[in-house]
């Protein structure tokens, strides 16, 4: 599963004062923002491996652009899981190292992990830099 989230003016306070600019300013607002958000998505990621924060990536289209996390776990990072057992897939028993110490076993009891919603804190972060985002942007167009 994939996990993503998308950028548009659409629902913004703005939106109806963007419409009457040229599309080339509405455009230019969702890159700057997709931008905003890629950067915190993946500066936010966790970075045990860096995998995670690797797999981010951006579309960007026609008065759109999103960010998706493509790493296949990703939404597991983002939302937690509960407890759950792991039973050996394709041999008959789990191997893994424990403080050095090989261990060999037919089941594990995962505790579960904690929810680390890294592209929820991104978007929250970038709709707070929608105005000041905006305001450069207007400044730059306008001299």
């Amino acid at each position: 599963m994939i996990l993503g989230v998308e950028v548009s003016t659409r629902g913004l306070s703005f939106d109806e004062v963007a419409s009457k600019f040229s599309s080339r300013l509405k455009q230019a607002l969702i890159e700057r923002l997709t931008d905003i958000a890629w950067a915190k998505a993946v500066s936010g990621a966790p970075r045990r491996t860096g995998y995670l924060a690797s797999r981010i990536v951006k579309n960007v289209g026609e008065g759109r652009a999103s960010i998706e996390a493509l790493a296949e776990y990703a939404i597991y990072v983002e939302k937690g899981t509960r407890p759950h057992l792991i039973f050996p897939v394709r041999a008959s028993v789990l191997v893994f190292e424990v403080a050095g110490e090989m261990v060999f076993t037919r089941l594990v009891r995962h505790p579960g992990t904690r929810p680390n919603p890294f592209m929820q804190r991104a978007l929250d972060e970038t709709r707070g830099k929608v105005e000041e985002t905006f305001a450069g942007l207007w400044r730059e167009l306008i001299g």
